[in-house]
């Protein structure tokens, strides 16, 4: 049989991951078994065993009633098989069908409880299962009802669409659709493993009844997903029972259900692309990690906690001086140094602090010296008396 609807509804976890019990109260009551199809839509059918017990791309495992519909008076109990939430519940449809044709009979198909008739889903932690076709005014639950492993939660009955007295126990992933549902016992032609009974039991056999420890549980209110608080300032989620908070320093922020809410990001006043965790100043866009450094600003542009020094100040590096010529003899002031290097970058000239001569202290060129050599020469020739003065001789130059 096929439900075209299905049941994906958003609810608080609950519980870790378990084995499952076998999901009867009798002991004897039933007689045939219709596995899951382990081959998919269209390719023909075959059970966890590699067996034929099954029927084309059928999403759950049958028990079938001893006795057929006639037996459902009998009252045989459908119990929870771990302990859980339940997520939803429908009671009040016929529960007696032998088909799954509205056609045939206006009381049964899909139009009933989404093909399930009457039914309970239960949230078992990690997973999800579907206890279906259940007998008119026996369930017990209502959604948001915590149950223990081995609580009654309805009896076994044909409403919805099904050809007989049945249980049908679909097992799928929290939030999974019906094409997600897996097949819960494990063998050679199934995908499972190990198990997902505590004891699987013998092929065409029930499972045994017999649960595990009871699991960790999340509080009331706790969600699967990353969930704001009421004020905003942190994100909480619970898995498997372990309760996790977030705080969320500049806000928390709500998302599309179903998806996990996050941390806001931290401001950025400035634009700059910076965050404030991270910008040394989020008032000024000009100053950031990867900012271009101005040297000798006093200003840390790039955020990296010193300002870069520039060449021959703010502790920059000293060109180094230019030096005498290669072919200068040491000690010799007057070699082509003096021709080849400008007077400021003389090896004997006065450094200042950018390595270099300092202002005003030149020394005096060739030329200027020649001039002043002739200059004196002259000034001698008109203070000393001419050679013979006073003797009668002639001058001389």
């Amino acid at each position: 049989m096929r439900w075209l609807v299905v049941l994906a509804l958003a609810v608080p976890a609950s519980a870790t991951a378990q084995t499952f019990s076998s999901p009867v109260g009798c002991d004897g009551c039933i007689a045939n078994w219709y596995y899951f199809d382990s081959t998919g839509e269209g390719g023909g059918v075959q059970d966890w065993n590699c067996g034929g017990s099954s029927y084309e791309y059928h999403r759950g495992s049958d028990f079938s009633l001893a006795g057929g519909n006639g037996a459902i008076a009998s009252g045989w109990d459908v119990v929870a098989a771990a302990d859980g939430t339940v997520v939803s519940a429908q009671d009040g449809h016929y529960d007696r069908c032998t088909t799954c044709s509205a056609s045939v009979d206006a009381r049964c198909g899909t139009d009933f409880g989404f093909g399930y008739g009457n039914h309970v889903v239960v949230n078992h932690g990690s997973y999800r299962v579907i206890y279906a076709h259940l007998r008119t005014g026996s369930v017990r639950v209502a959604p948001g009802d915590a149950v223990r492993c081995g609580d009654a939660l309805g009896q076994i009955a044909s409403s919805g669409c099904s050809t007989g007295a049945h249980l049908h126990f679909e097992t799928r992933p929290l939030g999974g659709a019906f094409t997600t549902a897996f097949d819960p016992f494990a063998g050679s032609c199934s995908s499972t493993s190990p198990t997902r009974w505590t004891t699987q039991g013998a092929y065409r056999g029930m499972p045994t009844r017999g649960c595990g420890p009871p699991a960790p549980t999340c509080p009331a209110g706790t969600y699967a997903i990353w969930t704001c608080d009421d004020a905003r300032t942190e994100r909480r989620r619970c898995v498997d029972g372990v309760d996790e908070t977030e705080p969320c320093p500049h806000g928390c922020l709500s998302m599309p259900v179903g998806t996990d809410d996050v941390c806001a990001p931290p401001p950025d006043a400035d634009g700059d692309g910076s965050p404030a965790g991270e910008d040394c100043d989020d008032m000024d866009a000009g100053r950031r990690p990867g900012a271009m450094e101005i040297c000798g600003d006093g200003i840390d542009q790039d955020c990296d906690g010193e300002d870069l020094g520039c060449p021959a100040s703010d502790a920059g590096p000293t060109p180094m001086d230019a030096g005498l010529a290669s072919d200068a003899s040491p000690g010799d002031a007057g070699s082509r140094a003096d021709v080849a290097v400008p007077e400021t970058r003389r090896p004997d000239a006065v450094v200042g602090a950018c390595g270099c001569r300092a202002a005003g202290s030149r020394r005096p060129s060739g030329a200027w010296l020649l001039g002043l050599a002739a200059l004196v020469v002259t000034m001698r020739r008109r203070v000393l008396p001419r050679h013979g003065a006073g003797t009668g001789e002639p001058d001389r130059v």
